[in-house]
């Protein structure tokens, strides 16, 4: 199976059933670390989908996928389908560090699309909830960047990503009485 020829008709969710079932996914990641822009965003947004029909087969590639975010202009499809696998899922935890740093360079950066941004605050709301000072620190910067001229979809998520680090401060200040 060619999956570069696949990447011209494209269709992501048919792509990777093919590329699970094919175990192809060696084949795949070679494509989402690819230097083309097209190739490279396409192929991840596959690699999400082959995510979510069977999460073993992308999980052992996940330290690489955060590796690659380390890279100098990186598409912003290659970004938002790689922060958005990790909405949902722990970041490995030898690699949190390095991906809050890039989180929140994302998130501060209003440059990066929207989605980029709003995937980048769940990921860092997700890997700071074990740690109150983090979530202190994330609540920080959430204030910080929540201007009137941020779109709406950023101003939503800000909203949201505070409602909970509100509930769960009060949640913690009700166990501790």
């Amino acid at each position: 199976m060619d999956l570069i020829a696949n990447l011209n008709f494209f269709n992501p969710k048919k792509i990777a059933v093919q590329v699970v079932e094919n175990n192809l996914i060696i084949e795949l990641l070679n494509l989402c670390f690819n230097k083309d822009y097209l190739i490279s965003s396409r192929a991840t947004w596959i690699l999400w989908h082959c995510f979510v029909l069977d999460k073993k087969t992308v999980i052992p590639y996940l330290d690489l996928l955060i590796d690659n975010l380390m890279k100098e202009d990186l598409h912003n499809g290659v970004i938002r389908n790689t922060l958005r696998l990790f909405q949902n899922y722990a970041v490995p935890p030898k690699k949190e560090m390095q991906m809050l740093d890039l989180c929140y360079r994302y998130v501060r950066d209003n440059r990066q699309a929207i989605a980029v941004r709003a995937f980048a605050m769940t990921v860092m709301y997700n890997i700071s909830l074990p740690y109150p000072e983090l979530i202190m620190e994330l609540k920080g910067v959430l204030i910080s960047i929540n201007h009137p001229e941020e779109s709406a979809g950023i101003k939503s998520r800000i909203k949201n990503t505070l409602s909970k680090i509100e509930k769960l401060i009060k949640k913690n200040y009700e166990l501790v009485l």
